[in-house]
């Protein structure tokens, strides 16, 4: 087991994303192909994606109730992952009531591929919204909200990835709704996992992230098919990314 270093004890909680956004020229998408986004303050390497193909459309923004949004993935029929802190309101010290979460799959300007609101949600157990840079806490932020609608069914919803591909080197994709380009959905493609600690439950990674990516899927291709390895859970002090595997919510998802 790799234990978690001190300089991970300094996270930036990628968290609610409330800045809006404009469209320069060059935000121009062809199908499912990738084009470069590259506003002075945007990564090159990051890229627009069409929210219609797989399995984008599987991905979504959480909308809380006016006060920001964090990015979500579908992972059955009526569940949809996403960071347990994206659901604690800090201005009221109490979680996001359930009704006033709103998830959008698909999600692309005034376009999206389908809507819930949430009848639920499970936070993993250890989870508390007091200690959210404790490193020995990290891997518990996460949460399952449970739809109202079976949007997993209709638009497909991602499996989860074996242990075995959550190696050092391995090449992800991070994906998310990140503040800078709030409104669709933009993807790094050529990043990788760096470091994994406490047995695989978290994961280092050189993805470009930002506000907004919360909860946001990191994927690999495992059988040529696009696999759940986990989610995103803030930056380092170092500019890296860290990941909460899926090994710490597997047991949680129902019909994945």
């Amino acid at each position: 087991m790799t234990l978690i270093p001190a300089t991970l004890l300094l996270i930036c909680c990628t968290g609610l994303a409330y800045n809006q956004c404009s469209y320069a020229a060059e935000d121009v998408k062809d199908g499912s192909a990738w084009q470069t986004i590259a506003p002075t303050s945007y990564p090159m390497q990051r890229k627009w994606v069409s929210s219609e193909a797989h399995p984008w459309r599987m991905i979504g923004r959480i909308n809380l109730a006016g006060r920001g949004h964090c990015t979500a993935t579908l992972v059955s029929a009526n569940q949809a992952l996403t960071s347990a802190h994206c659901l604690w309101n800090s201005n009221t010290g109490k979680w996001f009531p359930a009704q006033y979460i709103t998830f959008v799959a698909g999600a692309e300007k005034d376009t999206f591929q389908g809507l819930s609101t949430a009848s639920g949600y499970t936070i993993a157990p250890d989870f508390n919204p007091h200690t959210l840079n404790s490193a020995e806490l990290i891997k518990h932020d996460w949460a399952l909200l449970t739809l109202n609608k079976p949007l997993g069914t209709l638009l497909g919803h991602l499996p989860l990835a074996a242990e075995h591909m959550m190696t050092i080197g391995q090449e992800i994709s991070q994906a998310g709704y990140r503040a800078d380009r709030p409104y669709v959905l933009t993807v790094e493609d050529r990043c990788s996992i760096t470091q994994a600690y406490e047995n695989r439950a978290i994961l280092r990674t050189n993805c470009n992230t930002l506000e907004g990516d919360s909860g946001g899927p990191v994927l690999v291709k495992q059988n040529k098919q696009w696999v759940l390895m986990g989610i995103h859970r803030g930056r380092t002090i170092n500019n890296q990314s860290l990941v909460i595997s899926a090994n710490n919510f597997s047991e949680f998802i129902t019909g994945n």
